[in-house]
């Protein structure tokens, strides 16, 4: 897959086997999480926590469940693995490490893409961790960090196909 078709076949994926992806397809994703670029290049202030505890994702899940007033929602999806990006902010940048946070979780999607690994992104059970102090304790986060942003990925039978994109989804002014 060369990287356009990449770009145009990316989805997010909701539906999953149960199974995790391979150590060498993780590392790979992994490895392109550290490729992102970081403001400044302050790799320092990002971190990533790898979620495969069973017991841990099922709290997050009920915990962003009821958070968003649907109890009988699975907002992860049912993926085996969710890998949370928390960023340490400056308060004089403190949208760089949104951006910072983004974009390795960005890379880390095409990455499962190129691969066939079924991926999505996640935001609303980050703010459920974010909001619930016990359960934002069992991350171990180093002193001063924030999760941000999270990619929930697994083995799925779902395929990445290039799709039809519209170029006119985001209004457009050109200045000249």
């Amino acid at each position: 897959m060369d990287t356009l078709n990449t770009i145009f076949s990316r989805k997010p994926i909701r539906n999953y086997t149960g199974e995790a992806v391979s150590p060498e397809q993780e590392a790979l994703i992994l490895k392109a999480a550290n490729a992102a670029p970081v403001g400044m290049g302050q790799y320092d202030t990002v971190h990533l926590t790898i979620i495969k505890n069973k017991e841990l994702l099922s709290e997050i899940d009920s915990t962003a469940a009821a958070l968003m007033k649907r109890p009988d929602s699975h907002p992860l999806y049912g993926a085996p693995e969710l890998i949370v990006v928390s960023v340490k902010f400056n308060p004089s940048t403190e949208g760089a490490g949104h951006a910072n946070a983004a974009m390795i979780d960005h890379n880390m999607a095409l990455a499962a893409t190129e691969l066939g690994v079924g991926c999505v992104y996640i935001y609303g059970a980050v703010a459920a961790i974010r909001m619930k102090p016990d359960l934002l304790a069992k991350l171990h986060l180093p002193e001063g960090f924030t999760p941000s942003a999270g990619l929930a990925i697994g083995l799925t039978e779902e395929k990445y196909v290039e799709r039809e994109i519209p170029t006119d989804r985001i209004s457009q002014n050109i200045i000249v």
